[in-house]
């Protein structure tokens, strides 16, 4: 191969020889530049931008666990509180040996209960159960004597102050 170009480089001028070696030098920069700098700059900033996304990533999963960790600390109501309101009465009222004759749950979580022919005492002691051992307070009742010591009850109950 050299021997087929230095002919033609000897009956190049002196200028010409210099122009050919600044376009050598040119070309060779810029397949340098192209060849092996611009992928090697290119794979440092793909890695830099998937390291931003996976730190930004790992930031929301470490902030996600404490928020988590956080409810799990801060929930500190036992399984029967989270239990509905219906199903603690109706377990509630079938332990107390009281019938409830209607129940209709409200749009808020409340409970209206309807109960015939009950003992007062045991309706008094069933309420407080209610109240102390599950938090199902009264927010409304109706009383009414139906016979002999006997009452009727109409009531509206929820969890807590609702």
């Amino acid at each position: 191969m050299r021997a087929m170009v230095e002919p033609y480089w000897q009956r190049l001028s002196v200028r010409e020889q210099g122009l050919v070696l600044a376009a050598s030098v040119l070309l060779a920069s810029i397949a340098l530049w192209l060849g092996i700098a611009q992928p090697l700059l290119d794979w440092r900033d793909a890695a830099r931008a998937a390291y931003a996304g996976n730190a930004a990533a790992q930031y929301e999963i470490t902030a996600g666990i404490a928020r988590y960790q956080a409810l799990q600390a801060d929930d500190t109501g036992s399984a029967a509180e989270r239990e509905p309101v219906r199903s603690v009465v109706a377990g509630s009222a079938n332990r107390a040996g009281i019938v409830l004759s209607r129940v209709l749950p409200d749009e808020a979580g409340r409970l209206n209960i309807w109960i015939e022919g009950v003992d007062p005492a045991r309706l008094m002691q069933w309420l407080e159960t209610l109240s102390r051992d599950h938090g199902v307070i009264v927010v409304r009742a109706g009383l009414e004597r139906s016979g002999e010591g006997a009452l009727r009850a109409q009531l509206l109950l929820a969890r807590g102050a609702q």
